[in-house]
């Protein structure tokens, strides 16, 4: 027995190609419905036939105009038709004219597409049933037209009903990519509902991005003190045990600071648990945040402006984020440098730089980079800029954000 092809043997064990059947099936009864209400059925077949196509027009016309319409044949289609991705058929209501008469359009489309679907398949059923039953009977039969003779000299019918059957199943399957190519074409989603879509995509993303950047900065910062500290309490526990109170100090604050960054930064995950969300540092934080620094075993030199407590909030709040991240590049880059901070506030912007001697000899960390791209997105989402590079042998962050947005 010879294989079936590859698609219509796939198409035969796909749910999917028995859902979009269903779905034909469901558009095609409309009209008949329709009619058995009004005219009635006649023996005329080609005549109800017709009935069943232009009776149902108006009434799916006007069903078209309502907007949850639109809604509900999107959610159906994507249940049915199952297309590949589900974007591809809309299910908001109809907003616009255009998508009133979008879907007034598919509704009739649908009706006809069903009916002639369901029509040309009965057909072939009834041929093929009448060929697989004639040999058992005596005397011709007329089917569409055509005479059919019976008996036992006819067993060669036989050999034609399965191609029927899977002409009849390729038709179905067929007819089901046709629908759903319509279906995306008059129920996929308008360039205003593409547009707004496109815009909820990046506004979440925009915040999946930030949120990482938060935990970066934040745990990356707490995870570099603590791990110096700790090499530095392992290496002087014996001789230094004051040092190594400190040391053990320092890691217990930087880790409850992590754990504030962190219960704050998933806060804004939980829409039902406001209060979860606590203060973001500032630059009003900074002295902290050097001392964390310096108690880690780094040198750090700095010059902060008094000027820096009247800065806005959210250019604070990231100038202090770029602070950190660039004095955790220095104590993992370069280990027992000393660290110069200049942090001033002059005219309209936040001056902010952070340098230290590039150390080749240490062993350098391991980086992937994101920190300094965080950084620099946080001071282009400002409308300011951040560098990071070498140059005569001292690696400098240098960043400007200006004092008013949009400056």
């Amino acid at each position: 027995m010879r294989r079936l092809p590859s698609t219509l043997h796939d198409a035969l064990r796909q749910g999917r190609t028995y859902a979009r059947g269903l779905h034909l099936l469901l558009g095609g009864a409309v009209g008949p419905v329709c009619v058995l209400v009004w005219p009635g059925i006649t023996d005329n077949l080609g005549r109800t036939l017709v009935a069943c196509a232009l009776v149902p027009v108006v009434p799916l016309l006007l069903l078209g105009l309502v907007p949850g319409a639109r809604r509900a044949e999107g959610i159906q289609a994507r249940l049915l038709l199952v297309p590949d991705d589900e974007n591809d058929i809309g299910r908001a209501p109809a907003r616009s004219l255009s998508d009133r008469g979008r879907t007034s359009v598919w509704l009739v489309l649908r009706c006809w597409w069903g009916l002639l679907v369901a029509t040309v398949v009965a057909q072939l059923l009834s041929v093929t049933g009448t060929l697989a039953s004639a040999p058992a009977v005596e005397g011709a039969r007329t089917i569409l037209g055509v005479t059919i003779p019976g008996g036992h000299r006819h067993i060669w019918y036989l050999g034609l009903v399965p191609p029927l059957l899977l002409t009849a199943f390729a038709l179905v399957v067929g007819a089901g990519h046709v629908q759903l190519a319509f279906a995306r074409r008059l129920l996929g989603p308008s360039t205003a509902e593409r547009l707004a879509e496109a815009e909820r995509r990046a506004d979440e993303l925009l915040a999946r991005n930030r949120l990482a950047g938060e935990l970066h900065d934040s745990i990356g910062h707490a995870l570099t003190v603590t791990v110096l500290q700790a090499s530095a309490a392992r290496e002087l526990i014996d001789n230094d045990r004051d040092f190594a109170i400190r040391a053990l100090t320092a890691i217990e604050d930087a880790g409850r600071r992590a754990m504030d960054d962190l219960e704050r930064t998933l806060g804004y995950l939980k829409e039902d648990e406001p209060a979860a969300r606590t203060v973001r540092p500032t630059l009003a934080d900074v002295g902290q945040l050097l001392e964390a620094s310096r108690a880690a075993g780094v040198t750090v030199r700095s010059r902060t402006a008094a000027e820096v407590d009247a800065v806005p909030g959210v250019v604070s709040r990231e100038a202090y984020r770029i602070l950190q991240e660039a004095l955790t590049n220095a104590m993992k880059h370069a280990p027992g440098s000393p660290v110069d901070v200049d942090l001033d506030v002059t005219g309209e912007q936040v001056r902010l730089t952070v340098a230290n001697r590039l150390v080749e000899e240490a062993p350098r960390a391991p980086g992937t980079g994101k920190g300094l791209r965080s950084l620099r997105e946080r001071a282009a989402l400002l409308g300011g800029r951040a560098t990071a590079g070498a140059a005569s042998g001292r690696w400098t962050v240098s960043a400007r954000l200006p004092l008013r947005l949009g400056s």
